[in-house]
């Protein structure tokens, strides 16, 4: 169906939420969502989402268009540029495959689409494993005696994934240009 044209690798060495930006057209942040830039008869239609707030805005050289609220993996605005039919659909392909495309539509023809792939590099070191494994076990141990509580036990575990998540591994996110 696409074909990739151009291949982007971003990272966000932060780790902070900053805006990442792909080229002058997509820019990504875990905190202030995707923002898509398209070109369309000296016309420019941008779209915003937000994947905290749900909130998604299509804007025609600044004016908006298209508005909604949506926390589904897929969304789809249907507006009108210059007297055509123009749509911009978003797709997330599941939580596990980390897949993003936006693709840009007018008269049901293809302008430009874009897939953003989120991952992660860096690895976690063997003694680091070793050390997880023993933390995990001690808190089993202390939850099975009933030391302490289901909810700190859970609680503990969460932490220490999140700590050795944050220190080692480092988010990218990979931009592709789209064509048919």
């Amino acid at each position: 169906m696409f074909k990739i044209t151009k291949n982007i690798v971003l990272k966000n060495i932060t780790g902070q939420g900053n805006m990442v930006t792909a080229n002058e057209n997509v820019q990504v942040s875990a905190s202030k969502g995707m923002h898509f830039k398209f070109y369309f008869n000296n016309k420019q239609i941008t779209y915003d989402c937000s994947p905290v707030s749900g909130k998604e805005i299509v804007k025609i050289d600044g004016e908006i268009v298209s508005e909604s609220k949506n926390y589904r993996f897929q969304s789809c605005h249907e507006f009108r540029v210059d007297n055509k039919t123009a749509k911009i659909k978003l797709q997330a392909k599941g939580l596990t495959k980390n897949i993003t495309t936006c693709e840009f539509l007018v008269a049901d023809k293809v302008v430009k689409a874009y897939q953003l792939t989120y991952g992660t590099q860096g690895k976690v070191p063997l003694m680091l494993h070793v050390l997880i494994a023993v933390i995990a076990a001690a808190i089993g141990w202390f939850y099975a005696s009933q030391v302490i509580s289901s909810w700190l036990a859970f609680g503990g575990a969460l932490l220490l994934v999140a700590l050795v998540l944050f220190k080692f591994e480092k988010p990218v996110w990979t931009c592709e240009e789209l064509t048919q």
